[in-house]
């Protein structure tokens, strides 16, 4: 794959990529990148799950979203996921295991990574200045109606709850 640079700055990148096709041909496409992104599924009991109601400024309104945030103070992204969850939930876990990993597009390059995160104490960090979250906890199918309701949806929310209720079909019951 080649790359060219178009702009560096503010944790982005854009760049012009060119890639092959499997029959020669060359596919090319401006490309956007930043650092990923860790959500996590956070478990007070096993048919709950913790939610956030957070004020999303640049929508002028709510969202409903798992625990989400950069992977850009750490390398590793369960030490990211642990952090996020105490940022903005309150809760650290006794257990922490990386999910499952989502895409918004090839010309996006940023990954979504999921957590699943367990045996929860209270145990909080300082929230970031420049956040407004409460913190709720749902049972399993309420917080996928929650987090699917509302003029903004956060996708890598709904993407992670949706295909753990679809492989875990005991949290709805």
């Amino acid at each position: 794959m080649e790359s060219e640079e178009l702009f560096s700055g503010f944790g982005w990148r854009v760049s012009m990529d060119s890639a092959p096709l499997p029959d020669g041909r060359i596919k090319k496409a401006a490309r956007v990148g930043r650092c990923d992104t860790v959500h996590i599924l956070a478990f007070p009991s096993p048919k709950k799950v913790i939610l956030l109601r957070e004020f999303r400024a640049f929508y002028g309104g709510y969202v409903w979203m798992l625990p989400t945030g950069r992977v850009n103070k750490e390398t590793d992204q369960a030490a990211a996921a642990q952090r996020e969850l105490q940022e903005e939930s309150g809760f650290r876990a006794g257990q922490i295991r990386f999910y499952k990993s989502f895409y918004h597009s090839e010309t996006f390059a940023s990954g979504n990574h999921i957590y699943i995160a367990t045996d929860l104490t209270k145990d909080p960090l300082p929230q970031d200045h420049d956040e407004m979250i409460e913190v709720h906890v749902f049972p399993y199918e309420e917080a996928i109606t929650k987090a699917l309701s509302g003029t903004h949806v956060h996708s890598s929310s709904v993407c992670g709850l949706l295909t753990y209720a679809r492989e875990h079909p005991e949290v709805l019951r």
